[in-house]
């Protein structure tokens, strides 16, 4: 009887360091990784260009990303689109908080990008990279651009965003 006891205890105290260290183990890290930083004030935003001092290789923010693959409820490739949760990011407010600053993207722990973020709606024009921001029916969407200037915009960093957000379900 007392051999069975500890037995049990011992099975108890196994489980019971089973599950700690499961709790303990770290989640796995977001392969995309976005995060807003500074905000651009009347800047021309060149503050949110991380590679305009190219001797220094850009370093990632050591903050929590802002939003990571996660956050993203839906990916169209053919537009480079992707859109997020709306229970998390919902509307104008949300959008406030996200535009007119500054951004890093990284996917799988490595920079990818960094430039400023603005409204799709904006009259700002830059030459910096862009993510834009539209609000539509309550929900946001971002799109990577080159810049945020007529004819110069187009859409970058596609195949990396596809090749984590792709793997997902719409």
């Amino acid at each position: 009887m007392k051999t069975m006891r500890l037995l049990l205890a011992g099975l108890t105290l196994s489980a019971a360091i089973t599950a700690a260290a499961e709790a303990a183990a770290p989640a796995t890290p977001p392969r995309l990784a976005l995060w807003i930083t500074d905000s651009i004030g009347t800047t021309d935003a060149s503050l949110c260009d991380l590679t305009r001092f190219p001797a220094v290789a850009p370093a990632l923010p050591t903050t929590p990303p802002t939003l990571t693959e996660r956050d993203v409820s839906a990916w169209h490739p053919q537009q480079g689109r992707w859109s997020l949760d709306p229970a998390r990011y919902v509307g104008y407010a949300a959008a406030q908080k996200l535009q007119d600053h500054c951004f890093v993207l990284a996917i799988d722990g490595k920079y990818v990008s960094s430039g400023v973020a603005l409204s799709s709606y904006s009259e700002r024009l830059t030459g910096f990279t862009t993510l834009s921001i539209t609000t539509r029916d309550d929900a946001l969407d971002l799109q990577l651009l080159s810049s945020n200037h007529g004819r110069y915009m187009r859409l970058i960093h596609v195949e990396a965003i596809d090749a984590v957000l792709g793997q997902r379900p719409n």
